[in-house]
């Protein structure tokens, strides 16, 4: 019994020495998240297009963001709710790659490479949108951060999440169905409306979603040179 109790009245030392040393203490993990989010500003903002080498280094630290918001030091608000689905959504591009890789397997890859542009589209949407939210919310925080807080939940990141991926698989599936549409061939009246739907849908399609893209781009620019260059020291984050 002396025994144990020698043990943990050493473990308990220990413990607070290790509080008391600021080396020993393990690092803040709000400081990589922010690291990740002006990662993906830049990413989306100053190098638009799709470039494998960015997209890959996008993916592996959503992997490790995605690590980080699984610690327990990280508070559950929407900027993390919002921050885990940003993260996620570089599972298109992983699965770009797999259907890439797919291809050289099969002996016509026309139907995979066009499904796999399709996800990276829609991996380059989505990580837009959720980073237009994130935006969203930096702002209501820097502006109006008590009126807001009704708005600012993570009931309301999960649904606006919800709300992000139904229109970048609609998105996805209406332009797939289109550029298919000759090697389709619908069995009823229902899915021939269906198609013909999605193709009178797919240009309108296009066009709404360039001109949304440029909206975005230039919102997400005007926030991310507002808050990160001239707000002040304690509002630059949005992980309050």
């Amino acid at each position: 019994m002396e025994t144990m109790k020698e043990v943990t009245a050493q473990l308990s030392t220990s413990k607070k020495i290790e509080a008391s040393v600021p080396g020993a203490a393990l690092p803040d993990p709000r400081s990589g998240l922010k690291r990740y989010l002006m990662l993906k500003y830049l990413q989306a903002l100053a190098l638009p297009l799709a470039n494998e080498l960015l997209v890959a280094l996008g993916a592996l630290a959503s992997l490790y963001t995605a690590m980080l918001l699984c610690s327990p030091r990280v508070s559950r608000k929407a900027s993390t709710v919002l921050l885990g689905q940003l993260a996620w959504a570089d599972g298109l591009a992983v699965a770009h790659w797999g259907l890439g890789a797919l291809g050289w397997a099969v002996d016509e890859p026309g139907a995979l490479a066009t499904l796999g542009s399709g996800l990276l589209s829609s991996n380059q949407h989505a990580s837009l949108l959720f980073l237009s939210c994130l935006s969203l919310e930096a702002v209501l925080v820097t502006r109006r951060p008590v009126e807001s807080r009704r708005l600012r939940t993570v009931h309301g990141a999960r649904l606006a999440s919800r709300l992000v991926w139904a229109a970048v698989l609609a998105e996805l599936l209406v332009l797939q169905a289109a550029e298919h549409s000759r090697a389709l061939d619908p069995q009823g009246p229902f899915l021939g409306s269906a198609l013909r739907g999605c193709l009178l849908a797919a240009p309108l399609l296009r066009a709404f979603s360039h001109c949304l893209r440029g909206a975005l781009w230039l919102a997400n620019t005007w926030v991310y040179y507002t808050l990160f260059f001239h707000a002040p020291p304690r509002r630059k984050s949005c992980f309050h």
